[in-house]
């Protein structure tokens, strides 16, 4: 079984495609005063922001210049689209757990090596493929 877990998706998505957020914080989720954080930037988790924080305390704890966006689901569906078809081609036994994680059955297709060695290859050449087809 082979577990595939996009950290910071949403936040990755974003920089993706705004060049601008490029290497600052950028914190995702809701905006209000209520609001909660649904993923981080490796850049803002640096300062202490994490999912599932208020969106109150990552603004205390993240400098100015952080990037605080409601979020685009739309794109992040769309991401996540060509990320579970990569899979697919892995096996035809996956379940998506949400839009960035999912399970694979390495099994269900005999042509996988799944000793240590190959699974780790399976993961590298799939991380390589993943960041070719999303352009991150």
């Amino acid at each position: 079984m082979l577990h595939l877990d996009l950290d910071a998706f949403f936040a990755a998505v974003e920089q993706r495609d705004k060049p601008s957020l490029r290497g600052r914080p950028v914190v995702v989720g809701g905006v209000g005063g209520r609001g909660v954080v649904a993923t981080a930037s490796y850049e803002a988790r640096a300062f202490g922001a994490r999912s599932a924080m208020s969106t109150a305390e990552a603004r205390r704890r993240c400098p100015s210049g952080t990037a605080f966006l409601g979020g685009r689901f739309a794109a992040y569906r769309a991401t996540s689209d060509v990320v579970m078809a990569l899979l697919r081609e892995l096996s035809p036994l996956v379940e998506p757990a949400s839009l960035d994680e999912a399970y694979v059955d390495l099994a269900a297709d005999e042509g996988h090596e799944l000793s240590v060695e190959g699974v780790t290859e399976i993961g590298r050449r799939l991380k390589e493929r993943i960041a070719e087809a999303t352009g991150e």
